[in-house]
């Protein structure tokens, strides 16, 4: 794989994982918001109070792990992507001559 095809894939890459963190993100903001509406669901199956807590504290927990792991993964897409931009700066800086080295007359 050429560097520019290695550049794509990785700037394809992290731009997923920045969209999955984004809406990871939103979807626990959301979780938190309805706390009171989801308990009270979970009441409506039969649980008390008590167990109704649990289980939301439970699944918050849960999705901030994954959120976490997406964050983690997030992470090294950028790592990723920034190495390949330094490799090809570094292959054009050597296809380049430096114009401070007197040119080889013939």
């Amino acid at each position: 794989m050429d560097l520019n095809q290695e550049l794509q894939a990785a700037a394809d890459q992290l731009d997923r994982a920045r969209r999955k963190f984004a809406k990871g993100e939103n979807g626990l903001r959301l979780l938190s918001q309805s706390r009171e509406a989801f308990i009270n669901s979970l009441r409506n199956t039969g649980l008390t109070y008590a167990d109704a807590k649990i289980k939301f504290d439970n699944c918050l927990d849960e999705q901030e792990a994954e959120l976490l792991q997406v964050h983690e993964q997030m992470l090294y897409a950028e790592r990723v992507h920034q190495y390949a931009l330094h490799r090809i700066a570094l292959q054009h800086s050597s296809a380049q001559p430096d114009p401070a080295e007197p040119a080889l007359a013939g």
